[in-house]
C-alpha cells in the first residue's frame, strides 16, 4: 500500500476539487495487486479496480519492467523507502524519446468509463523539461493527440500529469456521432475500449534528460446523460444552444443594442497616451528615423524601431478578418437550428469551399459553408457591415493597447494605414520532396529550379505592403515541419530517382566519397552503384549516415531561407523578413541557418511562459512570437484550444503573465495572439473550434479577458524598460520548439 505522500496530490488542489479527494482516498484504501497471466510469462500487472479508479502501473513489482519498452532511452526501477518508481534516462534522437508502458499481452485496458489518466512525474535532471503523456496509439494522429497532454518541470520539480479522455466530465450514453469539430460536449475522445500502450516522453528535448514516473492510474467516473434533444445544438447566431452566459445574444434587438453601446464607447476611446503615430513609445528614447520599421539593440535588449525612430514592441492580433471563421454545413445540417433559405438576405454568407487539411471534410471537398460571424455583422451594421467591421477593428485594437494587425488579416483593414501590420506570404505551387511528410504537407524541394520560380511568383502576387511604412515585414510560409535532425535528408532518400533534391544529395556524396564502396564502408550500406542508390527508396542506418544526413539537411535549410530572402528583398527591400513561424520541434542546425537570412526570427509558442526562451549558442537575433493563446469554456465555446484557462478572467491573467515574460526577455520584440475571433463551435476547415478570440462569434468582446489585456498592454513599454530576465543563464532545452 502506498503512503498518501506518494500520491503527490497537494491539498490546495483537493480543496478546489472535492471529487478528487474522494478519488484519492479510494485509491489509498484500494491499491492492491492483481496477477494477470500472459500466455508467454507470468507478469504481476497492477490492474486493481474500484468504483473510483484503476491502477495501471505503480512499479512495486519489478516484473512490470517486462512491460516497459524504451524509445531512445534506458530505464531503471528506483527504490525510495517503502516504494518504487520508474526512472527514464532519455536520449534526444527521435521525436518521442522515453518509454511506452504496455498492457499485458492479450489484456488491453478498457478505459472508456474513466474520465482521466493521471501519473506522477518528476524531473531528476539538471535542466528544465516537458514531460508528455499519450494514452493509446490511435492510428488517427489527431485522435491520438486529443488523448495527450504535457507539463513543464523545473529541475527537482514533481507534478501530476493529467490527460482527459472525454471533452467534458459528463458523457452521452449512448454516444452520438458529431462530425467536423474537435471539442464535442458529452463525447469520449477516441476508442478507449482496448488501450494497449501509454507513452511517456520528453517533449522536443534537444539534450539528454531524466525523469521519473509513478502511480499511473485511470480515475474519475462520468455523469451519464441522454442525448435526446441535443440536436440541433447551434442557435441562429452560431452560439452553443444548451448554455447561457454573460452577453449571450438572444435576439436581433440585443445584437443591435450591444453594437450601439460599443460604438458609442469607441468614439471616445483614446488608447494608451504614450503612443506615437505608428504605435511606438513616445516617452522612450528617439533613435534614427528611416521611414520604415527596423530593429536595433538598445541597452542589451532588442527592439523594433518605428518609422519615426521611436522604440516599438509589437503586440498584435492574427486573423483580423471576417472571412476567417466559416464553418461547414454540408452533411451536418441537423446541427443548426437555423440556416437561411436561398431567398433570404443572409444566404449571401454561404460559400462553396475546396480546402480542408484535416478532419471530416478532408475527403468531402468541395463542401458548403456558412459564416455566422459575417451574418451577425450584417445583423449589427446592415449593408455596410464590412466597412464598419474594418473601422471597428482599428478602434478596438487601439483601445485594447495593441499596435499591430497580425498574420492572415483583411487587406481592407491593413490598407487603411491606421495600425501597423505584417504581410502574409504563402509559397504556392512548389515542387515537393515526395518522401517527406509533415502536419501541413510535404516539404518544398528547394533544389528544383521551379522552387525559385514559385517563390518569385508567390512574393509578387502577395506583395501587399511592399515599401509601405506601416508594414513591419513579412511572414513567409507557416509552421513548416523540419522534423528531427536530418529527417528531410532521409525523406529525400525515400523519394523517387527523378527528385532534384535526391540527385543533388547523391552528387554531394559522389564529390565526398568518390566511390560508392567508400560510402558503403562509412554507412555500413550495400549499394551496388550510384545509380542503384538513386533508384532505391530504402533509408540508411541513420547512426552511421548521420553526418551526411545532417549536412544535407543543413543545405536544405540554408537554400530555403536564402532563396526566399533574395526574392523577397528584390520586391520589398524596406520590410523585414520575419521567417516561417517555427513551431513544434526545431534544432540548432535549422535555427542557425535561418538566422543568417532572417531580420527577425518568428516562433509560434503555445506555452504558459516564454520568459526563458533562448536561441542557439552564437545566435543573437530579435525574435517575434507569431502565435499564442489561452482558452476557456465559460462563454459558450466547446474547446479551450491548446492552453486551458478556467474562465475569461484567468485567460487575461495568463495573457499578462505570458506577455510580461516576453517583455523581460532581451531577444523578444513582440508577440501576436491567435486570433481576433473565436473559431466556430462547429469547427473551421480542419475541425478546430477553439475559444481563441478577443471577440465571440456574435462579435461581442470578451470583456473580462480584455480588462486584463489592457492592464498589460498599456504599461508594456515601461515594463520592458524596467524589467530584465531573472535568470540569464536559463536552460535552452525548452526554447527551440
Amino acid at each position: 500500500m502506498k503512503k498518501l505522500t506518494k500520491i503527490k496530490t497537494s491539498m490546495d488542489i483537493l480543496q478546489k476539487n472535492k471529487w478528487q479527494l474522494i478519488i484519492v482516498i479510494g485509491l489509498i484504501i484500494n491499491f492492491n495487486f492483481m496477477s494477470c497471466n500472459s500466455s508467454k510469462s507470468n507478469i504481476s500487472q497492477n490492474d486493481s479496480t474500484n468504483e473510483d479508479g484503476m491502477v495501471l502501473f505503480d512499479f512495486e513489482n519489478e516484473t512490470q519492467t517486462q512491460l516497459v519498452k524504451p524509445q531512445d532511452a534506458t530505464f531503471e526501477i528506483i527504490s525510495s523507502g517503502k516504494s518504487n518508481h520508474l526512472q527514464v534516462n532519455n536520449g534526444n534522437t527521435i521525436r518521442e524519446t522515453g518509454v511506452k508502458l504496455m498492457s499485458p499481452e492479450g489484456k488491453p485496458w478498457d478505459l472508456s468509463s474513466y474520465y482521466q489518466v493521471k501519473a506522477d512525474v518528476s524531473n531528476v535532471g539538471d535542466e528544465k523539461m516537458q514531460v508528455e503523456l499519450f494514452v493509446g496509439n490511435d492510428p488517427d494522429g489527431l485522435l491520438r493527440w486529443y488523448c495527450s497532454d504535457y507539463i513543464d518541470l523545473k529541475p527537482g520539480e514533481s507534478k501530476t500529469i493529467t490527460v482527459n479522455l472525454a471533452w467534458t466530465p459528463w458523457i452521452f450514453k449512448p454516444q452520438i456521432k458529431i462530425n467536423g469539430l474537435r471539442g464535442v460536449p458529452g463525447q469520449i475522445k477516441a476508442d478507449l475500449t482496448k488501450v494497449t500502450e501509454l507513452t511517456f516522453c520528453s517533449r522536443y528535448n534537444t539534450e539528454p534528460n531524466n525523469f521519473t514516473i509513478d502511480n499511473v492510474r485511470a480515475v474519475g467516473k462520468y455523469e451519464e446523460k441522454s442525448p435526446d434533444g441535443f440536436l440541433p445544438f447551434i442557435d441562429k447566431y452560431g452560439q452553443y444552444k444548451h448554455q447561457d452566459w454573460k452577453n449571450k445574444i438572444h435576439s436581433d434587438k440585443e445584437i443591435k443594442e450591444f453594437a450601439k453601446a460599443e460604438l458609442a464607447y469607441l468614439e471616445n476611446g483614446k488608447g494608451p497616451k504614450d503612443r506615437a503615430t505608428f504605435g511606438g513609445w513616445l516617452k522612450g528614447p528617439k533613435l534614427k528615423a528611416t521611414g520604415f520599421f527596423r530593429t536595433e539593440k538598445v541597452a542589451d535588449k532588442w527592439w523594433m524601431v518605428d518609422p519615426e525612430g521611436y522604440l516599438f514592441w509589437t503586440a498584435g492580433l492574427n486573423c483580423v478578418a471576417s472571412n476567417s471563421v466559416f464553418t461547414g454545413v454540408s452533411q451536418r445540417e441537423n446541427y443548426f437550428e437555423y440556416l437561411p433559405k436561398k431567398d433570404d438576405s443572409s444566404a449571401q454568407f454561404y460559400q462553396e469551399v475546396d480546402y480542408a487539411t484535416h478532419g471530416f471534410y478532408k475527403d468531402k471537398r468541395p463542401y458548403k459553408t456558412f459564416n455566422f460571424y459575417q451574418n451577425n455583422l450584417y445583423k449589427k451594421y446592415g449593408d455596410d457591415w464590412l466597412k464598419t467591421f474594418q473601422d471597428v477593428a482599428h478602434k478596438r485594437i487601439k483601445d485594447w493597447g495593441m499596435n499591430t494587425v497580425g498574420f492572415m488579416s483583411d487587406i481592407g483593414v491593413t490598407k487603411q494605414k491606421r495600425t501597423a501590420y505584417v504581410g502574409s506570404i504563402w509559397i504556392k505551387n512548389t515542387p515537393k520532396i515526395e518522401g517527406s511528410e509533415g502536419f501541413w504537407g510535404k516539404f518544398h524541394d528547394v533544389f528544383d529550379p521551379n522552387f525559385r520560380i514559385a517563390v518569385r511568383n508567390s512574393v509578387e502576387s502577395q506583395k501587399e505592403g511592399a515599401n509601405d511604412p506601416w508594414c513591419l515585414g513579412y511572414f513567409v510560409d507557416n509552421e513548416l515541419s523540419w522534423g528531427q535532425l536530418g529527417s528531410l535528408a532521409v525523406g529525400t532518400l525515400k523519394s523517387p530517382a527523378i527528385q532534384p533534391a535526391k540527385i543533388e544529395f547523391i552528387n554531394d556524396l559522389k564529390n565526398k566519397y568518390k566511390s560508392v564502396s567508400a560510402l558503403n564502408t562509412v554507412w555500413k550500406s550495400s549499394y551496388k552503384s550510384w545509380d542503384q542508390m538513386l533508384s532505391s527508396t530504402e533509408t540508411p542506418n541513420e547512426k552511421f549516415a548521420k553526418s551526411d544526413l545532417v549536412n544535407f539537411y543543413k543545405r536544405i535549410a540554408e537554400t530555403y531561407f536564402r532563396t526566399i530572402n533574395e526574392e523577397l528583398k528584390s520586391v520589398a527591400p524596406n520590410q523585414n523578413y520575419l521567417g516561417c513561424r517555427f513551431a513544434w520541434a526545431n534544432n540548432d542546425v535549422v535555427l542557425t541557418a535561418a538566422s543568417h537570412y532572417l531580420d527577425i526570427m518568428s516562433f509560434n509558442k503555445y506555452e504558459y511562459s516564454i520568459a526563458d526562451f533562448s536561441l542557439p549558442k552564437g545566435v543573437d537575433k530579435p525574435v517575434m512570437i507569431g502565435e499564442f493563446q489561452f482558452g476557456a469554456l465559460d462563454r459558450g465555446s466547446l474547446h479551450v484550444g491548446i492552453k486551458a484557462a478556467k474562465d475569461q478572467t484567468e485567460r487575461g491573467e495568463m495573457f499578462k503573465s505570458y506577455i510580461q515574460g516576453a517583455l523581460r526577455n532581451p531577444n523578444i520584440v513582440g508577440a501576436h495572439w491567435f486570433q481576433y475571433i473565436d473559431e466556430p463551435n462547429t469547427g473551421r476547415f480542419d475541425g478546430e473550434n477553439y475559444n481563441v478570440g478577443f471577440v465571440d462569434i456574435t462579435d461581442n468582446p470578451h470583456e473580462d479577458f480584455i480588462e486584463k489585456v489592457k492592464e498589460t498592454t498599456y504599461s508594456m513599454y515601461e515594463y520592458r524598460k524596467n524589467n530584465n530576465l531573472e535568470n540569464k543563464n536559463s536552460n535552452q532545452s525548452l526554447s527551440k520548439k
